[in-house]
């Protein structure tokens, strides 16, 4: 399993197509992932964590985005 540091992102989404793409590139810009979305909810929620969450990861065998470890309760800045 290789876990990833998402670095940076790009997002649209095609309003003729009704669909979002994310493409996540790690520090040295090379691309890790690229997702076309159909479900205008699950596209939501990816961009809310690239948005919100620091530090994220990647996970290229499962495919998983996920956040660093974090205390309970610990609210943003």
């Amino acid at each position: 399993m290789a876990n990833i540091l998402v670095a940076s992102y790009y997002s649209r989404w095609d309003m003729n197509e009704h669909k979002g793409r994310i493409a996540f590139y790690d520090s040295s810009n090379q691309l890790i992932e690229n997702r076309i979305f159909k479900d205008p909810s699950e596209f939501q929620v990816v961009i809310s964590m690239l948005r919100n969450e620091k530090p994220l990861w990647f996970d290229t065998e499962v495919h998983h985005l996920r956040t660093g470890s974090e205390p309970v309760g610990e609210g943003e800045d």
